[in-house]
């Protein structure tokens, strides 16, 4: 128990003192020539706020409707067959002004190019909030033919 008590001491002891070898020393060089100036820290006016950011994404969902029967197009173009099943994944750019600035397929199950152009348009046709700024955001419409 006294050993076990020691050992304890020792380890306690060298991890208070660092545990360094003697002779090493670590010094911090502050020694600098020019005061650096403060940058500014609040860019709160150039953010998308969350409540525009859930506004978004509530009028992504709100088209879904509309947008479930483009897959009714790309089958009745006969890209598609008529038990399809799967998902488009757009990365959208909305624009400060509240427009969609860019709409591209990132991802889709469903090769149709009139499923895409028809998601696209509609998401395109989307009046979203103004903006301080560009808001990069991604969306994903799920389909399934009956």
């Amino acid at each position: 128990m006294m050993v076990k008590f020691g050992l304890i001491a020792v380890v306690v002891a060298a991890a208070a003192c660092g545990g360094g070898k003697k002779g090493e020393s670590t010094t911090v060089d502050d020694t600098r020539s020019e005061p650096t100036e403060a940058q500014p820290t609040d860019n709160s006016a150039n953010m998308v706020p969350p409540e525009k950011m859930d506004e978004i994404t509530r009028l992504l969902d709100r088209k879904r409707g509309i947008i479930s029967r483009c897959l009714s197009i790309a089958v009745d173009n006969k890209e598609l067959p008529k038990n399809s099943r799967g998902k488009v994944t757009l990365d959208i750019v909305i624009a400060p002004s509240g427009k969609a600035e860019t709409i591209k397929v990132i991802n889709t199950t469903l090769e149709s190019k009139s499923l895409t152009d028809c998601v696209i348009g509609h998401v395109r046709d989307i009046q979203f909030p103004d903006l301080p700024k560009p808001y990069p955001t991604s969306y994903t419409y799920a389909f399934e033919a009956m």
